[in-house]
């Protein structure tokens, strides 16, 4: 009987497990991440269409800047979301890069302060309810499900290790496409609005969304 060298059987058995591998080409995974959220967007708006439908004015609120700055928060967030999610979904990937959630928030926010600035005091209410505030937040987390579904298929196939921060920047990412699609319904375009119910409803499915990573994002 010969002794082999545990060492060189070791280095075999690596050669013959990374022998097959290929280079990720680098858009791959934000290409997964957008299509899992593209495909759940889709399902989001036709349940919107289905339900609720599109405000009476739409066409006519399109044309106004209050209107497509509370679209551009809900983009910047997802996309922020996105890009931070395609950082993390990789093994051993520092969470250095989560500060850039908050930057659309932090862009918006002088906007807000300037409805309050430029609006007598007794107005504020008004500005911060709205129409429908009771909803909005609820609207925008129940439809961000299919959206964190197809988040989470994408995830699958990818290999994060931090679950809870992975499902976490997922349920925020989901919640901001669904804003998204619900700025076509919602009927209030101010900032002050947006920035409390719609950024309470980032909040709610990002914590839902880390609870559920630590069960769902396993591999």
């Amino acid at each position: 009987m010969t002794n082999r060298d545990p060492a060189v059987s070791t280095d075999r058995l690596i050669d013959s497990l990374v022998v097959e591998l290929r280079p990720v080409a680098p858009f791959t995974v934000p290409a997964r991440l957008t299509s899992g959220a593209l495909v759940g967007a889709i399902v989001a708006m036709v349940l919107l269409f289905v339900f609720l439908g599109a405000r009476p004015d739409l066409p006519l609120v399109a044309g106004t800047a209050a209107f497509w700055m509370k679209v551009a928060y809900t983009v910047a967030t997802a996309a922020a979301a996105l890009f931070v999610a395609s950082r993390i979904a990789r093994p051993g990937a520092p969470p250095s890069v989560v500060w850039i959630l908050v930057v659309p928030v932090l862009l918006y926010l002088p906007v807000g302060i300037w409805e309050l600035a430029s609006t007598n005091p007794s107005d504020w209410g008004a500005m911060l309810l709205g129409h429908g505030w009771r909803h909005c937040t609820w609207i925008v987390v129940a439809l961000s499900v299919p959206i964190y579904l197809g988040l989470w298929w994408a995830f699958k196939r990818l290999a994060p290790t931090q679950l809870a921060l992975a499902g976490a920047v997922a349920g925020l990412c989901s919640a901001a496409v669904s804003a998204v699609v619900y700025c076509i319904h919602c009927p209030t375009d101010t900032a002050v609005f947006a920035l409390a119910w719609y950024t309470l409803a980032f909040g709610i499915a990002s914590g839902l969304g880390a609870l559920a990573g630590t069960k769902l994002l396993r591999w």
